[in-house]
């Protein structure tokens, strides 16, 4: 591996080039401000929006890309069971495994009971294809972050609160034993909120970026989201000339707006503020543009999985014990329904 310049990044873009005029924000391509922030930190966190079909699309892209691949070690996921790390290692470096066994990574999660968008299959596909294509050349990680928890074994509410309640802990460690004590640069991808600075929700324990700048890691966090400074519906008219997706520092009149609404699709009187949120906001375009993606009842329903999921979601108490599933009838749905 090469020698990291720097210490951590979360999600960094070179400020002289995309904060522009003081008080002006101004957009680069997402793809090539990221390669910038990794000329100066190690380690980039984007707070996702899940099942985001178009930040997934974005992610493979950057996946794809020479520069990236050239530049990071290691991709460390929040949908990825830490039991199943050495499957992902031998799949991702292209070697013969077993799918079903690799496919339990994303698929056997604590964070997430129901089941998995098939996009995070694509982001594991995309390390694969693009370590394949690059024989001999540097290879590219992904560092499971979710506990390791053990589903053919737990049966009972207590066992998962027990590993549902250290994931920000758990996720932070993984980072610190499997990027920071070798060096290493890596894109975190995690859940928007567990990155987001200064939201106010209770913890007795520091932040994933604290921890990591306790390590003296340098952290960059970029923030995506859509064009919804408030409430639900309301879109901000500002953003329309916007290219998508593209990042900008969290200045000027972008940094005023509510991080959370602009994360969630509109959340009214959230705190922090962007600036105060953090570093930088990746744009994916506009809100009722924007695309959730999920496995269907035809995928579902009847399959070991679905019944697998079914299992959990009584388990959780989500629910009832004569209660069946209802899994979505298509794939696509928008990812922020209006009431």
């Amino acid at each position: 591996m090469k020698p990291a310049l720097l210490p951590i990044l979360v999600v960094v873009l070179g400020q002289n080039a995309i904060c522009g005029p003081k008080h002006e924000p101004q957009p680069e391509n997402a793809t090539v401000g990221v390669l910038r922030a990794f000329e100066d930190h190690d380690v980039v966190m984007v707070g996702e929006i899940h099942s985001n079909k178009e930040e997934y699309n974005w992610y493979v892209s950057l996946i794809r890309t020479p520069e990236f691949a050239d530049r990071v070690d290691d991709i460390v996921l929040e949908m990825g069971n830490s039991l199943y790390q050495q499957f992902v290692d031998s799949y991702v470096a292209g070697e013969n495994v077993r799918f079903e066994q690799v496919q339990k990574a994303w698929r056997n999660t604590v964070g997430l009971i129901g089941p998995q968008s098939p996009l995070v299959e694509s982001l594991y596909g995309a390390v694969r294809e693009t370590n394949m294509r690059r024989r001999g050349k540097h290879q590219m990680r992904i560092v499971c972050g979710d506990p390791a928890i053990d589903w053919d074994i737990v049966n009972d509410i207590n066992t998962v609160n027990l590993y549902s309640s250290r994931r920000e802990e758990w996720y932070a460690h993984v980072v610190q034993e499997q990027v920071l004590a070798k060096h290493h640069r890596a894109l975190l991808i995690m859940g928007g909120m567990h990155f987001l600075r200064n939201s106010g929700k209770p913890s007795p324990n520091p932040s994933i970026e604290a921890k990591l700048r306790k390590r003296r890691a340098r952290t960059y966090v970029i923030v995506a989201g859509t064009n919804t400074p408030n409430d639900c519906c309301e879109t901000d008219h500002r953003f329309d000339s916007w290219l998508a997706p593209s990042v900008v520092s969290a200045h000027g009149w972008v940094g005023e707006l509510a991080a959370r609404s602009l994360l969630e699709g509109g959340y009214p009187n959230s705190k922090p503020k962007l600036k105060d949120g953090a570093d930088a906001f990746l744009y994916l375009g506009p809100r009722d543009s924007l695309t959730f993606v999920s496995m269907t009842r035809t995928q579902l329903q009847g399959t070991t999985y679905g019944k697998e999921i079914e299992r959990r979601l009584k388990i959780e108490m989500i629910l009832q014990p004569d209660e069946a599933p209802l899994f979505p009838e298509t794939e696509e749905q928008p990812q922020f329904p209006r009431p």
